[in-house]
């Protein structure tokens, strides 16, 4: 029987069924003809607002001809699909389900004590961090087009609002070399001076423990639960448990507080790119 819910993996699970529905061509109409469902089934399981069955998902994934071990991972994301919260191995197994957040929000505020959040990264910052993490040559490649490809949310009709708060470690020590970083700094100026876009740099002195603790991400949404998404070395986690939650809603206002100002934060990139481009 489905179950109602908005989890992370419910919301992972819809996702990545749209994806693979979209990859034969069947629309959710055609979808749902097929194995004896209404169409509005179809359309909630893929916007996680409704959980389908292990059989109901394995029936989806037979006439989708999804297979092997991608079968089995999206069986066990619909077996586990009730659990408030979620940590993972890996930081691109929530990718899905972060994408399906990113694409829904009103709001995201990304916590980034010591890198570029990742919907501002350039396509040669992202792929130098991810060979820096481990990373082949090509799968940083192919990683960083995916993180590239997700910006779209900035700018898209219904864009969502974010705000940025970047510890100034990450102007001053990235894991790139200079002309690379340059071209970072650059693009976070571009990216700035977008409407929708706040961005705030915390200085070094300045420490504040919500930014100590490492990266996290709060989003909102107009008619669903807010979560937090935590990237961390090699695992990735979100919580929707509405306690911890607000304390990372609360960390927000501090941490806005606390920074600097977009303006003074402008001019710091800006001070920094000079630094950068005069230094032999």
């Amino acid at each position: 029987m489905a179950s109602n819910a908005d989890t992370p993996r419910a919301r992972a699970l819809g996702a990545e069924l749209r994806q693979a529905r979209e990859r034969v061509g069947l629309s959710q109409r055609g979808l749902a003809a097929k194995i004896g469902r209404a169409s509005s089934h179809v359309n909630r399981w893929e916007n996680g607002r409704l959980i389908p069955s292990e059989a109901d998902t394995a029936q989806v994934l037979q006439v989708l001809d999804v297979q092997g071990a991608e079968r089995s991972r999206l069986l066990e994301l619909a077996r586990d699909a009730l659990d408030p919260d979620w940590l993972a191995p890996g930081v691109d197994r929530q990718l899905a389900a972060l994408t399906e957040y990113e694409r829904t929000a009103e709001r995201i505020v990304n916590v980034e004590p010591m890198l570029i959040p990742g919907l501002m990264q350039t396509y040669d910052y992202a792929r130098h961090v991810m060979m820096a993490f481990g990373d082949t040559t090509g799968t940083a490649a192919e990683r960083a087009q995916a993180r590239v490809g997700r910006q779209h949310v900035l700018t898209y009709s219904s864009a969502p609002r974010v705000t940025a708060i970047i510890g100034e470690y990450a102007m001053r020590h990235p894991l790139c070399p200079d002309e690379v970083m340059v071209e970072q700094l650059q693009h976070l100026l571009k990216v700035s001076a977008l409407d929708n876009v706040d961005l705030q740099i915390m200085p070094f002195a300045r420490p504040v423990a919500a930014m100590l603790a490492g990266p996290w991400t709060f989003i909102e949404f107009a008619k669903t639960k807010p979560v937090v998404h935590l990237e961390q070395y090699k695992s990735s986690a979100t919580i929707t448990e509405e306690k911890t939650v607000a304390g990372y809603r609360d960390a927000v206002d501090t941490l806005c507080r606390s920074a600097m100002s977009p303006a003074e934060s402008m001019q710091l990139i800006a001070d920094a790119i000079e630094q950068k481009e005069t230094q032999p």
